[in-house]
């Protein structure tokens, strides 16, 4: 056995030697270490071990973030009386939109990417290389606009500073796209996983929203990352800062109907939450120059907002945590509508119209300069909708209504719909709930949700524009791939042309000294002028007609199409299969000819990247 440690300790200690001068860039005695690891492990092996490091790295920094987070928000919400927290919420949200969009613009040198689509464009355009600076900039953000009331939720910027983690440790490793991609879900599953003490939720999120059409069959080191997330949450945080809601009332099918009324209702509900964002987006887009401007339009409109409405401020789970031990009169005495005499009537519209104004609050948070996400407002938006529901059913006197259910039920609910995330949704919320026997109800609401909205639109509408541009991946494994060609690539620009005042015996010499079935036909400057192909000249080339008073532009004919240097190749595609021809010419808009577009050549491209992609 010490025999075999020394080996190992001299080995380690050569490849150091050898490693030092290395020509690439300087590595630290760790990663030295783990380079060396790597050569001594198979590619299985040291992916579960990346797993582990990325997750812990990735739920370190989720953790980080929340107990930051909900200790300003704790302070604001428990230990400042009503008359001085309302000063706080009139100012608060305002200092932090313009503080976080200082930092954007001069800390950051005004990278305002911060959403999902970010990290789903590293994976399709950039080969899942994220910016290094995502690690870190995403939580000092999210900290200051979440901290200070912004009506948003930590788990996006958690999720994408994870995979941040996770590509950048690939890259540091020089690992393969289909690893670097694993690795980069892996991180943002761990973070998710953090946030919620939820793993199974992590890695249902990874395959629905960031693993959009790759195919994986190794994914042991995203649930292990996912593992090593929610470890670390709950060694380390607390009930108080993690969302568990473990109390509620027992299945019964006999309220079913319920649960299919609030389908609906939260399918709706996740529609409307989704049309505000983009409206509220269209608005603050005229402001898009003008920084400082948009931030403190933004800032008073959300601190008019959480005066009025003080479940808006911040992410809200404390709110929810709140209707859950059934204190609704607590909510309501902690705002504005305490001065109201409170009776059944008040609360409902209490409770309606902070549904209805979550969905503003939150996009003028994002809007306006603000970072977060929409992983916490649909959901809180869900649990207040839901406890909403149950009430009014009580109020109209229906029996046995289970308005925590509702409550827990309606969050899945509105997330699935707003985040086209169905299978997170219900696990996230059986997980946090210890509520696996209300999969049933949790599978109707998720499912109904999820459906109306993709009846609107078969793409999340947050991803619609980047999609039908070919940015990122979708469903249609064969379309994300064509994506990936290059049209230029495709091309034969070495093809031989014949200029029209050829004579037809140079045209024949060069049909038959070349395997080209297909030829362009061009004028002074290269100007297209039609094609000529093998098949319209084997008359001539086999002698059986006379090419004697025979021109080059009488046996020119124009192609089925015409390629321009701006189609993308599924539409040359397209092109290909209704002319049924191998190949295609590809012009300016001067209509100079460039070279033959290649049916073979994108088939060999598709097959070389299938490879690589499913490999």
């Amino acid at each position: 056995m010490v025999y075999k440690v020394k080996k190992l300790i001299v080995s380690f200690l050569q490849f150091k030697k050898a490693f030092v001068n290395y020509p690439f860039r300087k590595f630290n005695l760790v990663e030295i270490l783990l380079f060396w690891i790597r050569e001594k492990l198979t590619r299985s092996q040291f992916l579960i071990l990346s797993g582990i490091l990325v997750g812990l790295s990735a739920g370190f920094a989720g953790v980080v973030l929340k107990i930051l987070v909900h200790k300003i928000q704790s302070f604001v919400n428990n230990d400042l009386p009503f008359e001085e927290r309302i000063y706080v919420f009139a100012i608060a949200p305002l200092v932090g939109i313009i503080l976080t969009a200082l930092i954007v613009k001069y800390l950051f040198k005004g990278d305002e990417e911060k959403e999902l689509s970010v990290i789903l464009k590293d994976i399709s355009q950039k080969g899942s290389k994220v910016n290094p600076s995502k690690m870190y900039s995403q939580i000092v953000q999210s900290a200051v606009t979440v901290g200070f009331g912004g009506s948003v939720g930590l788990e996006t910027p958690i999720a994408v500073t994870g995979s941040a983690f996770g590509s950048n440790y690939a890259q540091r490793y020089r690992l393969g796209f289909k690893e670097r991609t694993l690795l980069l879900a892996s991180g943002a599953a761990a973070g998710i996983a953090a946030a919620f003490d939820a793993p199974i939720a992590g890695v249902m999120f990874a395959f629905e929203i960031l693993l959009v059409g790759l195919v994986f069959t190794d994914f042991i080191p995203l649930v292990i990352a996912a593992i090593c997330g929610s470890l670390l949450s709950t060694i380390i945080l607390n009930d108080d800062v993690l969302f568990n809601l473990p109390s509620r009332e027992i299945f019964n099918y006999g309220n079913i109907p319920y649960y299919i009324g609030l389908g609906l209702l939260t399918g709706l509900y996740a529609r409307y939450f989704i049309v505000v964002g983009q409206k509220v987006h269209h608005f603050f887009e005229r402001f898009k120059s003008k920084i400082l401007l948009r931030a403190i339009i933004g800032g008073t409109l959300l601190s008019l907002l959480c005066v009025a409405f003080p479940p808006l401020f911040g992410e809200g789970y404390l709110n929810i945590r709140i209707l859950h031990q059934g204190n609704i009169d607590h909510l309501i005495h902690e705002s504005l509508f305490r001065y109201f005499e409170t009776s059944q009537l008040v609360v409902l519209g209490f409770l309606g119209l902070t549904v209805l104004l979550k969905a503003f609050a939150t996009s003028i948070t994002l809007s306006s300069g603000g970072n977060g996400g929409n992983f916490a407002p649909s959901l809180v938006a869900g649990g207040l909708l839901g406890y909403f529901f149950g009430f009014a059913l009580e109020m109209m006197g229906m029996p046995n209504v289970p308005i925590t259910n509702l409550m827990l039920v309606g969050m899945a609910g509105v997330m699935s719909g707003a985040l086209y995330a169905p299978l997170t949704g219900i696990f996230l919320i059986a997980e946090t709930s210890s509520g696996y026997d209300l999969f049933i109800p949790l599978m109707i609401v998720s499912v109904m949700a999820y459906v109306i909205n993709r009846f609107f639109s078969p793409i999340n509408p947050a991803y619609k524009a980047l999609a039908d541009k070919g940015e990122i991946f979708t469903t249609r494994q064969d379309q994300n791939i064509l994506s990936h060609i290059a049209l230029r690539d495709c091309l034969n620009t070495s093809s031989l042309v014949i200029n029209t005042t050829d004579t037809m015996d140079v045209v024949m010499a060069k049909f038959r000294n070349s395997d080209q079935n297909t030829m362009a036909v061009v004028e002074a400057g290269n100007q297209f002028w039609g094609i000529l192909n093998r098949e319209r000249l084997r008359p001539y080339l086999l002698g059986k007609e006379s090419i004697v008073g025979i021109h080059v532009s009488d046996l020119s004919i124009n192609p089925s199409f015409i390629v321009s240097d701006t189609d993308t190749v599924m539409q040359v595609i397209k092109m290909f299969d209704e002319a049924d021809v191998w190949q295609l010419p590809m012009l300016d808009k001067e209509r100079r000819f460039h070279g033959f577009v290649s049916r073979s050549a994108i088939l060999n491209n598709y097959r070389k990247l299938l490879k690589e992609y499913s490999e």
